[in-house]
């Protein structure tokens, strides 16, 4: 079990959203981290992401987050703690405006 657990919430713009998430998705396989949950939703400004990752550290998590904002399509990300053990995704409200 990875100890350290995070989520990120973000939207993609809708010009290239598939090969865009296939970037982000790169990234959390390149720094070994574990993809415990991932929702999308389609919206009219884009497609809306929401990650939920574990890993060993807290510093891949980071690196990660730093990444994506570097990914072009990626607009700003907010990050949700995770490390309660009682986490439930349907427990956040995920409205964010793409």
């Amino acid at each position: 079990m990875k100890p350290h657990q995070t989520s990120y919430r973000f939207c993609l713009e809708p010009d290239a959203p598939i090969a865009t998430l296939e970037q982000v998705l790169a990234i959390v396989r390149r720094l070994d981290l574990e993809l415990r949950a991932l929702r999308t939703t389609s919206t009219p400004g884009g497609v809306e992401v929401v990650l939920r990752l574990a890993g060993q550290d807290p510093e891949p998590l980071t690196l990660c987050r730093m990444r994506l904002h570097n990914l072009v399509g990626v607009l700003p990300i907010r990050e949700l703690s995770a490390n309660k053990s009682d986490y439930q995704p349907a427990t956040f409200d995920i409205s964010l405006r793409c």
